[in-house]
């Protein structure tokens, strides 16, 4: 995705220099074109390649569904306004706390589990956690199977941990696009 992303940006700074325009409008047109076109090409590559490999697939290496990446670029986005909404909420919280006299506030520290995630989408989560103000992923146990958090308004554990869910299911789906109920992909062995 991260080689997709470089690419549409580099394809989109030709499309600007081609048309010797720099407005908004046309560098959005340019980045949506370049979209498209590595989308296509990259489905016609992943068709190429599953066809060459699907007469000797082995178990070591399944084939994987050719997601588009204007489809991952669009959810990345979906999540980007479903993060922005959690983001102005819990300011909006925070400042309200800030300007009303009296103590407003429920603290507690919450065990959530995240056994079953991959490094990279414990880091992703716990960073969305602690960009959100009123939350802070304070640690993780030394097996990786938890991640101790803070927040500033949690009445109930259930109810704290049933948002913690809701931005967890949305970041798996719309980010990595898994299903929170798959068995995710082992990182690969740092050497």
């Amino acid at each position: 995705m991260m080689i997709r992303l470089l690419l549409n940006c580099a394809f989109t700074l030709l499309w600007l220099l081609l048309w010797q325009s720099s407005s908004f409008l046309n560098g959005v047109l340019g980045f949506v074109i370049s979209a498209l076109i590595i989308t296509l090409a990259s489905r016609v590559i992943g068709s190429v390649q599953t066809a060459d490999t699907s007469a000797a697939a082995s178990p070591s290496r399944p084939s994987v569904p050719v997601v588009g990446y204007a489809l991952r670029l669009v959810n990345v986005l979906r999540f980007g306004v479903y993060f922005l909404y959690i983001l102005i909420k819990a300011n909006l919280d925070v400042a309200w706390e800030i300007i009303t006299p009296g103590f407003h506030m429920k603290p507690r520290m919450i065990r959530y589990p995240v056994a079953g995630l991959t490094r990279a989408q414990v880091t992703t989560l716990a960073n969305a956690i602690t960009l959100t103000p009123g939350t802070l992923s304070a640690d993780i146990d030394e097996s990786g199977q938890n991640l101790y958090i803070h927040a500033m308004y949690a009445e109930g554990r259930d109810d704290a941990i049933a948002e913690l869910d809701g931005l967890r299911r949305r970041l798996l789906w719309l980010v990595f696009g898994r299903r929170p109920d798959e068995t995710p992909q082992e990182d690969p062995p740092t050497t």
